[in-house]
């Protein structure tokens, strides 16, 4: 017998009886729209947390600090570390070695640069000041929608790269009354900078950073050692940094570390001269770049590191390789790991619900199968003497078996796709999503990808064929003189 009769013979008796099979069919289509939906709340859940992640920062970075003691876990006190491993160029150096990573950075914040004064005309109030090393900020994932990144040509400069959101904050620095100010604006999505900051090539505009919030706004205490300022350029605005989706409330400016250490120090020495007649003597405020206790094996110069990780799926391995180093690391993937963690038992039940459907819509296939014999035991035994080969007999009742399963698969995953409009509907404005731990804005709880289509079809396709095995067995295995004996 052809290949095409077989398939042509098991579709003839699929049809026959259209009842009995569109009641099987509709169990694989229960059963596959319960497998699909159940997956599919699964990986929205897990779509929404790195969303609701993500919007923190990189997946893909990690922060590095010193290590200086741990608790321990018998006693439940904190033990001092013997040695406390440096963050330092060579620290640098070590890390990148590790597989894996794409940049390493030093962080730093400016603790002296309170104002950033433009033109002696406006400034803004403690802009966030952070070094980072100029040659790696492209390498480190930033963009610009204004100017450029920092790179090798500001290495030791005060130039800089404002977020998004800093332009918003000018505020005219000769205004005296307080409600008047601007002061933390936040910029909404898409809308646009008031002003041009970037001065790259634009002499008539300069930048000065002071710590003095009375700079160029009123006359000047002759009596006291002169407030200095240094200027720097802007050369870049950062893209919008929508963290909730609806508002940007970075307030960072981006400088090469090496110029902002010196110039903090710089600050911090003239405001120390400022403020040394208090007391009659000079006055040190600390600027706190490192370390000074004797028990770190180097000189600690950085607060802390910024690694970026060439690839998600990769950032916990560096991290425990970065870990095992001796330093303290934390990254946006443990949030994530955690929270995934935290609902592993729920995606668990949903993944046991949908297979439970599934194991009903089998015995319904195995059923209808069964009772497909007793009614064609006559039609098997004239089969049998006319010379038809038992893998023939075999592959029209497995054929069949596997039309159910690929009808209920496709018609599955159909009636998936609705349920997963409803529940996506249902949970705009955070309702439904929020109770299943999705807090990330815009979420989908029910997120279908191709691979879960095809995946749902070729194991709808593969229970119809496994629930028919044993009817096909059987049907080989009937005596043809009785089954042609049988009414």
């Amino acid at each position: 017998m052809r290949k095409i009769d077989i398939f042509i013979f098991a579709l003839s008796n699929f049809l026959r009886r259209k009842a009995r099979s569109a009641l099987t069919v509709l169990g694989v289509v229960i059963g596959t729209a319960a497998v699909v939906i159940m997956l599919s709340i699964g990986i929205g859940m897990n779509k929404g947390f790195e969303d609701q992640i993500s919007s923190w920062g990189d997946l893909r970075e990690i922060s590095v600090y010193t290590k200086t003691g741990s608790y321990n876990e018998e006693t439940g006190e904190w033990e001092q570390a013997a040695v406390v491993e440096p963050l330092d160029d060579i620290a640098i150096e070590n890390i990148k070695k590790i597989d894996g990573v794409k940049a390493v950075s030093p962080m730093q914040y400016g603790n002296y640069i309170n104002y950033l004064i433009r033109n002696k005309e406006e400034r803004i109030w403690y802009p966030s000041f952070q070094g980072i090393d100029a040659a790696s900020m492209a390498d480190l994932g930033y963009e610009v929608v204004l100017g450029r990144l920092l790179d090798e040509r500001d290495v030791g400069t005060y130039n800089f790269v404002l977020c998004y959101n800093l332009p918003f904050e000018w505020n005219d620095i000769h205004e005296t009354d307080w409600q008047n100010l601007t002061r933390y604006y936040e910029s909404t999505a898409g809308e646009e900078l008031p002003m041009n900051p970037v001065n790259e090539f634009d002499d008539s505009v300069f930048y000065e950073m002071t710590w003095d919030q009375n700079y160029a706004s009123g006359a000047v205490d002759t009596t006291k050692p002169k407030v200095k300022a240094f200027k720097g350029k802007c050369v870049g605005v950062l893209v919008q940094n929508l963290q909730n989706g609806t508002s940007d409330w970075s307030h960072e400016a981006y400088m090469d570390i090496k110029g902002l250490m010196e110039l903090d120090k710089l600050l911090e020495e003239n405001q120390n001269k400022y403020y040394s007649d208090l007391w009659g003597e000079e006055v040190s405020i600390g600027i706190g770049y490192g370390g000074d206790s004797s028990n770190y094996s180097r000189e600690n110069l950085y607060q802390n590191l910024t690694v970026l990780v060439e690839d998600t799926d990769d950032v916990l391995e560096v991290q425990d390789a970065i870990n095992e180093m001796q330093y303290e690391t934390n990254s946006n993937m443990d949030y994530l790991r955690q929270m995934q963690e935290q609902t592993a038992f729920l995606r668990g039940v949903l993944g046991a619900i949908g297979a439970v459907a599934f194991f009903v819509a089998a015995i319904s296939i195995a059923n209808t199968m069964v009772m497909s014999i007793y009614e064609r035991t006559r039609e098997i035994g004239i089969m049998k003497v006319i010379g038809c080969k038992l893998k023939d007999i075999r592959g029209m009742f497995l054929v069949e078996a596997a039309i159910i399963g690929v009808v209920g698969g496709l018609l599955g995953i159909g009636l998936s796709y609705g349920i997963s409009f409803a529940l996506n509907k249902m949970s705009e404005g955070g309702g439904l999503a929020e109770s299943f731990g999705i807090y990330a804005n815009g979420a989908s709880l029910s997120i279908i990808p191709l691979w879960l289509d095809l995946a749902a079809v070729l194991l709808a396709t593969g229970v119809g064929v496994i629930s028919g095995l044993y009817p096909a067995i059987r049907a080989t295995r009937l005596s043809a003189l009785e089954a042609i004996k049988n009414e």
